[in-house]
């Protein structure tokens, strides 16, 4: 079983601020107040440390504060996400295979139970699908910088190698 990130864990953070964005760009096509109620929080969480700091030094106050429940979710499918990465990562269909594995893995009974149970899926959906576009280039970024990284170091212990010999 796949648990969220901590919320001690710095990681967290950031997974809060995706979240936000997350529920700020499903609720920019709904107008539905259960969908709101489960998806933004109205009080301050412990979670949204990140985002109230942002938005401190931001001179527009537009972010958005998620429920720790969607904090929660998006933060286990990133992990799930993470773990198959370096497994499929190179097949063609590798989004499709991990939203398959993320809504096999985490439950999204929560939407239903403490919001909308009319809009249920499209939510389900759309978490499921801004979690991929945002980890999987993210991902993708952090490993051509890391083989990038190691091929630069092999050709500067090369050219060690060749100025020592002479």
């Amino acid at each position: 079983m796949h648990r969220a990130i901590h919320v001690g864990d710095v990681k967290m953070l950031s997974v809060a601020y995706v979240s936000g964005f997350i529920a700020r760009h499903l609720l920019r096509s709904s107008s539905c107040d259960a969908c709101r109620a489960c998806l933004i929080s109205e009080s301050a969480e412990p979670t949204n440390v990140y985002i109230g700091f942002k938005e401190h030094i931001s001179t527009a106050k537009s972010l958005t504060y998620p429920t720790e429940k969607l904090v929660e979710t998006v933060g286990t499918a990133v992990t799930i996400l993470e773990d198959m990465l370096d497994k499929v990562g190179h097949i063609d269909a590798v989004e499709a295979c991990i939203t398959v594995a993320i809504k096999k893995s985490v439950s999204f009974d929560w939407i239903r139970l403490t919001g909308c149970s009319v809009h249920h899926q499209r939510i389900e959906d759309e978490i499921v699908r801004g979690v991929t576009r945002i980890s999987i280039p993210w991902w993708c970024k952090g490993k051509n910088e890391s083989l990038g990284q190691e091929s630069r170091q092999k050709a500067l212990k090369r050219k060690v190698q060749i100025l020592k010999h002479q």
